[in-house]
């Protein structure tokens, strides 16, 4: 099999977590299915089809740089104004300006200085498409990291020769927890957790959460691994294919 990587690099990022609402949390990394509409973004695929589009595809992601937060406040305003059907600010004081503009200050968690790598595998036509656009810097849609202020650059890597691996001593890539057999303990290892959105259908509903551990400080993970798949780069990645992951949506009681 085939597969390509390039990295993809910003100032800030912030892709947010599904269970945070007034003050929003960032996972560290992209999701799956947000790495396809960044590779969505780049061909040209429009909003309602990138999901059915890369449906074919493999996707991988891992930190390339030590993981940094930062919080931020962000004013935003209530752009429909004030009416007597809706009014978001009961309190008299508060009700905004002459035009009736409302405001609201919110803390938002932003990753600062990221740097991740993108693997992609599928049919050649589809990586040869990628890896030209990629090679030549150019987008069909600006691609950002998770919020269109937060504009994304990127640089291709290559296209490797990948073969699969029964177990593996380290992994270069975020990894499911399911696949983990051990974690080598004598090495210190800065290990991170947490549970991603894995796949949507083309309505946009999660239909799979996953957990995941990385390395928080961008480097590999060591242990035992299974399900990997090494690059002739020496590289030891996963790759989540669509309606893949095991773990099923949370239901709320």
């Amino acid at each position: 099999m085939k597969v390509l990587s390039f990295l993809l690099f910003g100032d800030l990022a912030h892709f947010r977590k599904f269970y945070t609402t007034s003050s929003p949390l960032s996972f560290p990394f992209p999701p799956p299915p947000t790495v396809r509409g960044i590779i969505g973004a780049i061909m040209g695929f429009s909003k309602e089809e990138y999901l059915q589009k890369t449906r074919g595809i493999s996707v991988g992601v891992s930190l390339r740089s030590p993981l940094k937060k930062v919080r931020m406040g962000l004013n935003l305003i209530f752009t429909k104004g004030s009416s007597g059907k809706f009014d978001p600010t009961l309190i008299p004081s508060r009700k905004g300006d002459i035009n009736k503009t409302l405001r609201t200050q919110i803390k938002a968690e932003f990753i600062k200085d990221p740097l991740y790598k993108i693997y992609i595998s599928g049919e050649e036509n589809f990586l040869e498409e990628l890896a030209q656009l990629l090679k030549e810097h150019r987008t069909y849609y600006t691609i950002s990291l998770g919020l269109s202020e937060l504009l994304a650059d990127f640089k291709f890597d290559g296209i490797y020769e990948g073969k699969s691996l029964k177990m593996s001593s380290k992994v270069d890539s975020v990894v499911p927890v399911r696949l983990v057999r051990e974690i080598d303990l004598e090495r210190p290892q800065k290990i991170g957790k947490e549970r991603v959105p894995a796949d949507m259908d083309t309505d946009r509903k999660v239909l799979s959460y996953e957990d995941v551990i990385f390395n928080m400080e961008g480097e590999s993970l060591f242990g035992k691994f299974e399900g990997l798949i090494e690059l002739e780069n020496g590289e030891v990645v996963y790759l989540w294919r669509q309606n893949q992951a095991s773990t099923p949506t949370p239901t709320s009681s």
